[in-house]
């Protein structure tokens, strides 16, 4: 079998299937495909417009978490199994907190911070900071301090295991440090220990370095020399 991921590296949901692929050493291919310039023959496999898609031979399928749950199912990975706990109240708490990260997380360190800092730049726009600084004042903070509470004494956030839930949620605190925030540890010391473990974690660091290289190319290329 031969699986192609469509999207664009840099969305925090197209990174979630990319480091399953990754981990679980499947090779696939990446067909880049920007949201703001979405090709018609997309469309008819992502009805609703959204990346990524995960296509297997002439098969296809949208949405991050229905893709995810697929692989960890079809895979027959060690990696990619100990993602879904075994009791029924763990696997549900994995799905509450990566709803959580995709619905809760994503609106602001994701479509606002990271879209207004970095991806707008990108495409020759300005940055507008008042939304960002309205989201780090007033929206993330509460955000942050559930997840803090969640993740309590423990190294990750169900059961103490490494799980889809570290996944998503890791993955929306990597574009608020694309967009150039970081988790105050002051304010969030857990949490902030927490990203920072993650970020040493191998496969998280492979993909997060091959980012940062694109992102410093292409603004590389925008400045006047």
């Amino acid at each position: 079998m031969a699986y192609t991921l469509h999207g664009a590296p840099l969305s925090p949901f197209v990174r979630k299937v990319m480091y399953l692929l990754s981990c679980s050493n499947t090779e696939y291919k990446l067909n880049v495909v920007a949201p703001v310039s979405m090709p018609e023959d997309f469309i008819k496999i992502s009805p609703l417009k959204k990346i990524p898609v995960l296509q297997e031979d002439n098969w296809y399928q949208a949405d991050s978490s229905v893709i995810c749950n697929y692989l960890i199912e079809t895979l027959n990975h060690a990696g990619l199994e100990q993602l879904m706990p075994g009791s029924a109240k763990a696997r549900a708490q994995v799905r509450w907190l990566e709803k959580f990260a995709d619905y809760e997380l994503a609106p602001y360190l994701t479509f606002t911070v990271f879209r207004q800092r970095t991806l707008r730049p990108i495409y020759g726009k300005a940055t507008d900071e008042a939304p960002v600084q309205e989201a780090l004042t007033h929206k993330i903070p509460a955000l942050f301090d559930y997840l803090t509470a969640q993740l309590g004494k423990q190294r990750y956030f169900v059961e103490d295991t490494f799980t889809l839930a570290d996944v998503a949620i890791t993955t929306q605190m990597i574009n608020l440090m694309h967009g150039r925030e970081t988790i105050d540890p002051q304010r969030w010391p857990t949490l902030a220990t927490y990203f920072d473990h993650m970020m040493q974690l191998p496969t998280w660091q492979a993909l997060v370095q091959r980012e940062q290289a694109t992102l410093a190319k292409i603004f590389t290329a925008k400045t006047p020399s």
